[in-house]
């Protein structure tokens, strides 16, 4: 495998100062080296010089004619430390001066929550903090605005207000000529701060990235902060690694092929030239800096039980289900609390905008079929695996942000497999760590969920944002829940009948005449059903298995319809090959080869065959009878057929395509797994409140959720 030949390591710069970009305070800037500039909406960084780091540490600075808006930033940081390290300093005590009943209740510690606590003592040095704060230099510029002292249980309220409270960031203009001779003396590096967003020739929405950074200075944002700029930003270079006559340039008004085959569009002409990797033909500075967003935020982390009220007060009202199937990537079922489907759609196509404007869809399975092509070139062209890489994350991307709009327009949980369970399925389109790779990309998303299309005061918008998934720490620490995120088994979501929930448990492998004779024997009633002309095995679960104890036992099976059989054929080199068999037609055949007449119950004719010859091909078409999901090489022929009628004598039969039901094999499974969260809900409202209930749903209980008659009624 060759390593990409314009990957280069990016070095870190200091400018021959370790404190650079440690923080941003006024009072920091001789020692950090480091200011923030904004100019007619674009941004600037700059760096002084050792030797003049105090060019901007003065409150006269030149300001006269065009100018810069220099950042000034206060903040009152860590104040359970700062505060008394500062007002019981022994060189400032004369001036905050503290009491001496006071200084003996600090040095006792009598504040601080424990076997000494006094709360009178606590008061007391809380008004000493306010009185001090009052009185210094900087921090009196915050305005505080504290609570009365006697409403404080301890100092720990007093202390998240002056953090809450002690942080400003504030403009004040700097004359450009100014900046230009610091430039032009080699006093200051400046850099304008630059992404795709602040291009003349950028489209669209601008990315998170940008909002959050704009957002830092919105003044709506400094009235009630929301995001907050840190400090320990970091700067680095790397040099180019490409040379522009070594990559492709499509010039200025040519036309240029569009990438995605799928596009109607062909074509495309710019009025800029396009270079392919153009960051890589270019030295490149990189700025990293650090913000907290939802900055006054306490902590809670009550975000699990915080759901589960809200499920129980009914403020949840659609769930999500979704599954890796296999004929699409991603499939997804919106159901309501009554287990009604209001929307199915793969996520296979992924439909966009452009300026407002709808494209056509991309379907991305295609897409990464296509672009895969030969697995092992593949893993030797490390170009393919890179492309490969770039259209999964870039797809993943979009699917998250799907989900996560409809998480909030439909106030909806999202429910998923629990891959922690063991349970895998192998013909999945999505492998497993791809699938975990979603996992925490929605997670994340959904940790801070903002949706960049709504106005900024929104619920949901950029001052707004919700959190709606816990904090990620790893897949084992996951449970059953983070948030509005909930996780089941997937066992029997796909192969179960959606209407009557029938699932097979019975053992269908030929293995000798004895045994398959005994299998038979289990049956109550076979017989033909010459009005419907089909063949009914009605039997006992509880005669074959201890699987369905405590659920229904009870089934007829029916030779309605057809299934697909998947063999091996001779003709066709042994290859794999598919056959569409009548069941009904077959069965006959069987039994006339057998010598059986079909009248009456047929279960003692079937138990005296003694001939594999007769047994074996009845084995085969029982195991083609309870094959419920049928799938055509090679086709997009795939559907469920259920071998068990209804209440009303109907089969449940995808290719119907009842909207009310699953429309394809994969959609019955998202659709299982979101009603595996309808009874997680509904385990949840009959749960005493504050109670954390076992989510935990076990086979039995499950079967005995999908089969209540009638189902909705519950």
């Amino acid at each position: 495998m060759t390593r990409k030949p314009y990957k280069t390591e990016k070095i870190k710069l200091n400018f021959e100062n370790s404190q650079l970009l440690g923080g941003w305070d006024v009072n920091k800037e001789p020692d950090c080296t480091s200011v923030l500039l904004r100019k007619d909406g674009m941004y600037y960084l700059g760096i002084m010089d050792k030797k003049a780091n105090k060019s901007f540490y003065c409150d006269c600075l030149p300001s006269e004619g065009s100018s810069y808006e220099k950042v000034d930033y206060k903040l009152l940081p860590g104040a359970n430390k700062m505060l008394p390290k500062v007002f019981f300093s022994k060189s400032r005590k004369s001036e905050f001066a503290p009491s001496e009943v006071i200084t003996k209740a600090y040095e006792n510690g009598t504040h601080k929550k424990g076997a000494n606590f006094s709360l009178s003592d606590c008061h007391r040095l809380i008004d000493f903090f306010k009185a001090s704060i009052n009185k210094h230099e900087d921090w009196s510029r915050f305005g505080f605005i504290f609570s009365e002292t006697n409403t404080y249980e301890d100092m720990v309220g007093f202390y998240r207000e002056v953090e809450q409270q002690g942080y400003m960031l504030g403009f004040r203009n700097v004359s450009e000529e100014y900046i230009d001779r610091l430039v032009d003396d080699g006093k200051l590096y400046l850099f304008q701060i630059w992404n795709k967003d602040f291009s003349e020739h950028s489209k669209g929405t601008p990315n998170l990235h940008t909002i959050y950074w704009k957002m830092l200075f919105d003044e709506r944002n400094l009235e009630n902060i929301v995001y907050k700029l840190n400090g320990q930003a970091e700067l680095f270079y790397r040099k180019k690694s490409l040379d522009l006559c070594k990559t492709t340039v499509h010039k200025a008004h040519q036309s240029v092929a569009n990438k995605n085959p799928q596009n109607d569009k062909r074509e495309s002409i710019f009025e800029y030239d396009i270079i392919k990797n153009r960051r890589y033909t270019v030295d490149k500075f990189q700025f990293h800096v650090p913000i907290t967003i939802n900055f006054k935020a306490t902590g809670d982390d009550r975000l699990n039980s915080a759901t589960l009220e809200a499920i129980r007060d009914g403020g949840i009202e659609h769930i999500i289900g979704i599954d890796r199937g296999e004929r699409h990537l991603l499939y997804l079922s919106l159901i309501d609390l009554k287990g009604n489907i209001v929307k199915q759609f793969t996520l296979n196509e992924i439909a966009s905008e452009y300026n407002g404007a709808p494209c056509p869809p991309t379907n991305y399975k295609d897409l990464l079929v296509a672009r895969e092509g030969d697995r092992n070139e593949a893993r030797r062209n490390w170009q393919k695996i890179e492309n490969i890489k770039e259209i999964k994350e870039g797809y993943l991307s979009q699917v998250v942000h799907i989900i996560a709009k409809m998480m909030v327009e439909y106030k909806a949980i999202v429910v998923l497999e629990d891959l922690n369970m063991g349970f895998m399925r192998g013909r999945q389109k999505i492998e497993r760590q791809v699938y975990e790779k979603f996992e925490k990309m929605l997670i994340d998303k959904l940790n801070c969920y903002v949706d960049k299309q709504k106005e900024a005061t929104d619920i949901g918008g950029v001052l707004h944002p919700l959190q709606l998934t816990s904090r990620f720490e790893s897949f084992r620490k996951l449970g059953k829940q983070s948030g509005w995120l909930f996780y089941i088994p997937a066992w029997n979501t796909s192969k179960i009948d959606p209407v009557t929930g029938f699932v097979n448990m019975l053992d269908t492998r030929y293995e000798n005449v004895d045994k398959t004779r005994c299998f038979f024997s289990k049956f109550d009633v076979i017989r033909y059903n010459g009005d419907k002309d089909l063949f009914e095995f009605t039997f006992d679960y509880d005669k074959f298995t201890d699987k369905a104890k405590g659920t229904r036992t009870k089934w007829t099976l029916c030779t309605y319809g057809s299934r697909i059989k998947t063999f091996r054929n001779p003709k066709k080199n042994n290859q794999w090959d598919n056959e569409e068999i009548v069941l009904t037609d077959e069965f006959k055949k069987a039994f006339a080869d057998a010598g059986i007449d079909i009248e009456g119950n047929l279960k003692d004719a079937i138990c005296s065959l003694t001939e594999k010859k007769h047994l074996e091909p009845l084995m085969n078409l029982m195991k083609l009878l309870l094959q419920m999901r049928n799938s055509k090489t090679g086709t997009e022929i795939d559907y469920l057929l259920s071998p068990v009628a209804d209440a009303d004598g109907n089969f449940y039969d995808s290719r119907n395509e009842i909207s009310t039901l699953p429309k394809d094999a994969d959609a019955n499974g998202a659709y299982n797994i979101a009603r595996k969260g309808l009874w997680a809900i509904r385990k949840i409202q009959s749960a005493p409140s504050g109670e954390k209930p076992n989510l935990a749903i076990s086979n039995k209980e499950w079967l005995q959720f999908a089969q209540q008659k009638p189902y909705l009624d519950d």
